[in-house]
């Protein structure tokens, strides 16, 4: 599945300088011209090499890139010898909907790196028949009746996260990247391992960095990830490192509890149909706590930073959440989910917040597979990107524009009646979406809902910076999100 020229490095270097040039010379033509993607509008130099996305990857900049390609070019772009990015919901049913031939993920060094763990795939990059039995060992979890018996972990947590507010309001501005993240880390980990990781106790969690994510996908598409040691910035491998230990050490030590307290991992234990061993439980919590608390936190953080932007928004939702609720006591999952407003709010946050703003890309199966009217052959990778996605006017009326009112009922004749909300697919799409995805709103809908109840909340940078100076490293690389906050009167 790898490009032509992706290990040219090898075959080349004992050639003479003037082989290398006419290899060069003739793969330049043969790539603008006479490639199957050679039809396709992008930027030229990137249809020549992946270099130029490896180096923009690794300055965080690849999202914004793309979306700006995309702009200029249109719906669907080559952005490398080898790969086509599309924006369109007909090509994202296609690419993550199709059952057979399976689209198979990219695991080359674009999208999820490394594929495996001491030989052993978790969910996340495992084959179609090891993945259906996978996400059938883990379904119990994530029914709606888990979801009913684990509420009080949500409500605890945010609980302690609208007292430690009402301590440290007083004090200045806060950072609430810091505490989305501390809650929603906490939330999962006591979820996961039946073992609080007091982050909001503390005002520390164990996450490591997330550029980490790119160093990990340069070595791996290169061959080089045997050497990742000796490439890759040490700060960020001992991060990482740090933190699965950790997860390594919690996971034991919560395999070895026989309380009857309902968590995570109970329902796995309890399926004694699919049963897993233990390093299949270890990188399936490890996939739990980055899905269950990165992306949440980002997609917590980002709406904020929107509603605060936009006062009228602001104002409107929490009217919404406290007409509903006499006292904070009374807000529920079930309640926060009759809350049409909020979850408007959620769905435009969603769709220009994405939690992992790129794309996750497949490889065609076979010798092709048609995708938007067009014939692509066996093994391009083609993926849809999320950020530019949700930014752009052929999918969104005023696609830049924060309006949570396109998603609740319009009439024909409204200016958003034409808007393809399905084009947008944060949770991904098809057998392999998000098996966390009700968990995941019944949070956000609770922990924006207690916190819009209990506190008044402003920007102290009233700019967009906070938003369009972000890196992207697969998922959001997040600056501090500093809010004036006050309790309520």
């Amino acid at each position: 599945m790898a490009s032509p020229h992706q290990h040219v490095y090898v075959r080349i270097r004992s050639n003479s300088p003037l082989q290398v040039c006419l290899y060069w010379i003739i793969w330049t033509l043969y790539s603008l011209f006479l490639h199957p993607l050679s039809a396709y509008p992008g930027p030229k130099l990137w249809a020549l090499t992946r270099l130029p996305w490896i180096w923009t990857s690794l300055r965080g900049d690849i999202a914004w890139t793309i979306r700006d390609f995309h702009e200029q070019y249109g719906p669907v772009i080559r952005i490398a010898p080898d790969e086509l990015s599309y924006t369109t919901s007909t090509a994202g049913k296609k690419i993550y909907g199709q059952r057979s031939p399976e689209f198979v993920k990219s695991l080359d060094g674009r999208g999820i790196v490394p594929p495996s763990r001491m030989g052993v795939r978790g969910i996340v990059t495992a084959h179609q028949e090891k993945h259906a039995q996978l996400r059938r060992a883990i379904l119990p979890a994530f029914s709606e009746r888990a979801l009913r018996e684990q509420e009080s972990f949500f409500q605890l947590y945010a609980g302690k996260l609208t007292a430690q507010l009402s301590r440290v309001c007083k004090s200045g501005p806060q950072d609430m990247v810091r505490w989305y993240s501390f809650t929603t880390f906490d939330i999962v980990s006591d979820l996961a391992f039946r073992e609080a990781a007091g982050c909001l106790a503390t005002g520390w969690q164990s996450w490591g960095y997330a550029q980490t994510l790119v160093w990990l996908q340069f070595t791996v598409y290169y061959g080089l990830y045997h050497w990742i040691a000796w490439i890759a910035p040490k700060y960020m491998l001992q991060a990482r490192q740090k933190h699965i230990e950790l997860r390594g050490e919690k996971i034991r030590r919560r395999l070895q509890l026989k309380e009857d307290r309902k968590d995570f991992m109970s329902y796995i234990l309890d399926n004694k149909s699919e049963k897993l061993s233990n390093l299949e439980l270890v990188i399936m919590a490890s996939a739990f706590i980055v899905a269950g608390s990165r992306t949440s936190a980002a997609a917590l953080s980002g709406m904020t930073f929107f509603l605060l932007r936009n006062p009228p928004v602001y104002r409107r939702l929490v009217d919404e959440i406290r007409s509903a609720f006499q006292k904070e006591e009374d807000i529920t999952m079930v309640a926060t989910g009759q809350l049409r407003y909020l979850g408007a709010v959620i769905e435009e946050g969603l769709r220009l917040y994405p939690p992992s703003p790129s794309s996750l890309p497949r490889f065609v199966p076979g010798k092709g597979e048609e995708i938007d009217g067009k014939w692509v052959p066996g093994g391009i990778a083609v993926g849809v990107h999320q950020l530019s996605a949700g930014s752009m006017e052929w999918n969104f009326h005023q696609a830049k524009s924060f309006i949570p009112g396109r998603w609740l009922d319009v009439s024909a004749d409204s200016p958003f009646a034409n808007d393809i909300s399905t084009s947008v697919q944060p949770f991904s799409y098809g057998p392999r979406n998000c098996i966390g995805k009700s968990m995941a709103y019944a949070e956000m809908r609770l922990i924006l809902a207690h916190i819009f109840w209990k506190f008044d909340l402003e920007l102290v940078d009233k700019s967009d910076t906070w938003f369009t100076t972000q890196k992207t490293y697969l998922v959001w690389d997040k600056p501090p999100l500093m809010i004036n906050i006050r309790e309520r009167e």
